[in-house]
């Protein structure tokens, strides 16, 4: 099989990559990530990534599964020292205070040998104002690969390669922006394999990170301090991605299961995140219902982690369970609809309320259509809030975001234009 042979994901257990990297023309031809990396003398499933979806082919390859028992278990010896590798580097970097840990690699210091192999490390980067287009964002990525390079070849056999790195975008359609850093690694008598590290831009946190010891996942060396997300917020997020994500993934389920085993969750957190992520979420809040409904990419979990017990639906009724305090106690909210809003959008009303004492109301419908591209729904309530108006005042605050958004945008203008009746709409969805 070569690469033009391999069909559209997601892809059927067996599939197996060509025996060759995709050279660079067959990347571009064919829409393959440029961070797509095998791993030689090894069957991999190719697995889909949501996060790499804006390729045509949005694979990743999975976890190498060798014939020989011994290479196995030295493969995977090494590929936690150099995850090891990495994190030193990032915990002693100057970027230790603008990037918080998430995901598998932290599961697996909580949870131990319950939690799956973390094959990647995830930061989300801080503050939120630290955007992917900061001119601190690329040489943040390559000064961490050249740290890690650094570390291995003080640590060790298993050695990184800064200069052998390839980046690339992720979930540029989905949650907010992020980048992909792939680190190669190698050592003597093992194939070559990869450290991914995925980073993730403007993500709030509604609960701040704490300082987290994290020992080390090969078991030799020193324990680190790293900036970590709770476990409560890690659980809404993963609840979240499950409930909001185009693609709910089986990975998500796993650990959101795990964590709610010993973790509650308290429904207005999981409304503050999702609102966060997206303020239309204050029009609907999710229901255990929606737990119900939920339907995940099982199988593709199945791919990269076979060893883990369980199913789908075992795992699906324990999460609904597990939930179900999370939606029936009362989650304090205010009843009347426009308070409610208000309430869950008040971050964002403290957010612009230097804007407008520095700069004035256009600076802020401005940031809001322009920056923040905030429906005229949500921009009203939060203007109303600014100005400390009573919620009989929204159809004129609407009439000042449509006008500050028209100005600031020609896209609204010609929507407007195009759709007179979305005035309407607006005011009857703000006044019931």
């Amino acid at each position: 099989m070569n690469w033009d042979d391999i069909p559209w994901g997601p892809w059927p257990e067996g599939t197996e990559p060509p025996p060759t990297d995709p050279d660079a023309e067959q990347r571009r031809r064919l829409g393959l990530p440029a961070t797509l990396r095998l791993v030689r003398d090894g069957r991999q499933p190719l697995l889909f990534d949501p996060s790499l979806k804006h390729h045509s082919r949005a694979m990743r390859a999975g976890p190498p599964r060798f014939a020989s028992a011994t290479k196995k278990h030295r493969w995977s010896v090494a590929r936690r020292q150099a995850l090891d590798h990495v994190l030193t580097a990032v915990a002693s970097s100057p970027w230790a205070d603008h990037l918080v840990l998430r995901g598998s690699l932290l599961l697996r210091a909580w949870y131990g040998e319950a939690a799956r192999e973390p094959h990647d490390l995830d930061f989300v980067v801080v503050p939120a104002s630290f955007g992917i287009a900061d001119d601190r964002a690329e040489p943040m990525l390559a000064d961490l690969a050249r740290r890690a390079e650094d570390v291995s070849h003080r640590s060790g056999d298993v050695r990184l390669s800064a200069d052998d790195a390839v980046r690339d975008d992720i979930w540029t359609y989905d949650r907010v922006p992020g980048r992909r850093l792939v680190l190669p690694w190698g050592t003597d008598g093992l194939p070559e394999g990869t450290v991914q590290l995925d980073f993730v831009f403007n993500e709030p946190l509604p609960v701040a990170p704490t300082w987290t010891p994290l020992p080390p996942l090969s078991g030799t060396g020193a324990t680190l301090r790293v900036q970590a997300a709770t476990p409560e917020l890690s659980l809404a997020w993963k609840v979240m991605w499950l409930l909001d994500d185009m693609y709910p993934q089986g990975k998500d389920l796993y650990d959101a299961l795990l964590l709610a085993g010993d973790t509650p969750l308290d429904f207005r957190l999981l409304a503050d995140v999702l609102v966060a992520a997206d303020p239309t979420h204050v029009r609907r809040l999710p229901t255990l219902d929606d737990v119900k409904r939920l339907r995940v990419d099982w199988p593709e979990f199945q791919k990269e982690h076979p060893e883990l017990p369980g199913t789908e639906t075992d795992a699906h009724q324990r999460l609904i369970h597990a939930l179900t305090p999370t939606f029936t106690a009362d989650d304090g909210l205010p009843t009347a609809d426009y308070a409610r809003r208000a309430e869950l959008l008040s971050p964002r009303v403290a957010e612009y309320t230097p804007v407008l004492a520095s700069e004035g109301t256009e600076a802020v419908l401005r940031r809001m259509a322009l920056t923040d591209r905030l429906d005229a729904n949500e921009a009203t309530i939060i203007l109303n809030e600014l100005l400390h108006r009573a919620p009989t005042d929204v159809p004129a605050t609407l009439e000042a975001v449509l006008t500050g958004y028209t100005a600031a945008s020609s896209d609204w203008s010609e929507y407007l234009a195009r759709y007179p009746e979305a005035r309407t709409k607006i005011l009857n969805d703000l006044v019931p």
